[in-house]
């Protein structure tokens, strides 16, 4: 079938939307008639380079939508299921998942980041070439077919838009919280960067009973949108930053400070603002290629932790089924997290409003 789709042709871009073409299912594939796709500062870190992508290809990792077909051997979604797309299932049979890591999986993952599917082929081809899948899912297209491991049904209250970046900014942010912050009623957190993560975050700290939610950004227009969403306090992303989260804590530093950027500079400046015996953990993502230096000294005499947090720091299934229901229950304000609707013909528009920093969530949507 004939589909629009944004291709990535080479590094650095322009993402073009073109008519390309789009093979049937196979076995343990399903067809999916996309509602919604996120637009992730992930996405444009492959199109400059910074993460390695196969090109060519279809971008985009967030999405949720419609199954209008499925493949043989497929038992565990049905035609007319609405589903969010999870570009990171597990195969709930290595070390890692039976280590309730599945977010660590890498029997999947290798597939993922391959740019094919399972059997090693593109479903994607324009005048006898073939494009590859971006993230297993490549959501940039008002049709794409998937592995039926990436589709997790929702509910029909939730919108396509909102399951949308339920399935990645909104997971990586939660996640971060509740998994790796391990943020608890009464804590007091800093999340640096709101942006769709660093949003996410604060609404996860807010669900976790954290008694202190300081948002840091440059961008003063963030203000309103971070308070809306659960923070506490908002403090200008400068050079006085740590200091004034320090005073906002009590001269000691936060419990857990959320580093939202994948900046190193941010990185290294922040556990400044973490107090003897917390946390800092780095949920947004740097350049591959990027370091990050602390004093090690500092870091045993006050105790301080460097954690990682990787998508939703669980099985990501299982997380956008909760927070589904979180949505439902009204105590999630997902839909507040998206600023700018956008058709897929504007895709280049959606991603310079990304990059201005001045937005909470940009979401393309589809008829």
């Amino acid at each position: 079938m004939k589909i629009q789709a944004a291709v990535l042709d080479r590094l650095g871009g322009p993402v073009r939307v073109e008519t390309i073409d789009l093979d049937e299912p196979r076995s343990g594939e399903v067809l999916v008639k996309m509602g919604a796709a996120g637009v992730c500062h992930s996405d444009y870190h492959s199109i400059v380079g910074h993460s390695p992508a196969d090109l060519p290809c279809v971008v985009g990792h967030e999405g949720a939508g419609e199954i209008i077909a499925i493949g043989p051997d497929v038992n565990t979604v049905r035609i007319g299921d609405r589903v969010a797309l999870n570009w990171l299932p597990s195969c709930d049979n290595c070390f890692f998942c039976g280590h309730n890591q599945h977010h660590l999986c890498r029997e999947i993952t290798d597939t993922v980041w391959s740019g094919s599917m399972a059997d090693g082929s593109s479903r994607l081809s324009h005048n006898g070439r073939e494009i590859w899948h971006y993230s297993a899912v490549s959501t940039w297209a008002d049709h794409m077919v998937v592995n039926a491991r990436c589709c997790q049904p929702i509910p029909d209250e939730v919108p396509y838009d909102v399951a949308a970046i339920i399935g990645c900014a909104v997971a990586t942010g939660v996640g971060a919280a509740l998994h790796r912050g391990k943020v608890g009623p009464g804590d007091h957190v800093a999340v640096v960067g709101a942006g769709g993560v660093g949003l996410s975050t604060i609404m996860g700290a807010k669900l976790a009973g954290a008694e202190t939610i300081i948002a840091i950004d440059r961008a003063a227009d963030k203000e309103a949108m971070a308070l809306e969403l659960g923070a506490t306090h908002f403090v200008a992303g400068d050079d006085n930053a740590v200091a004034r989260v320090r005073a906002l804590t009590g001269d000691r530093g936060a419990d857990t400070v959320f580093e939202a950027v994948g900046n190193p500079a941010l990185q290294r400046s922040w556990i400044e603002g973490v107090r003897p015996g917390g946390t800092l953990v780095l949920v947004g993502l740097s350049s591959i290629d990027a370091t990050t230096e602390f004093v090690a000294a500092d870091l045993a005499r006050q105790e301080k932790t460097i954690t990682g947090s990787y998508f939703a720091a669980t099985d990501a299934g299982q997380a956008i089924r909760d927070l589904c229901t979180a949505y439902v229950q009204q105590r999630l304000p997902v839909d507040k997290l998206i600023s700018k609707r956008l058709r897929l013909q504007d895709i280049n528009e959606a991603l310079d409003a990304m990059l201005t920093g001045a937005e909470g969530r940009v979401v393309i949507t589809f008829d």
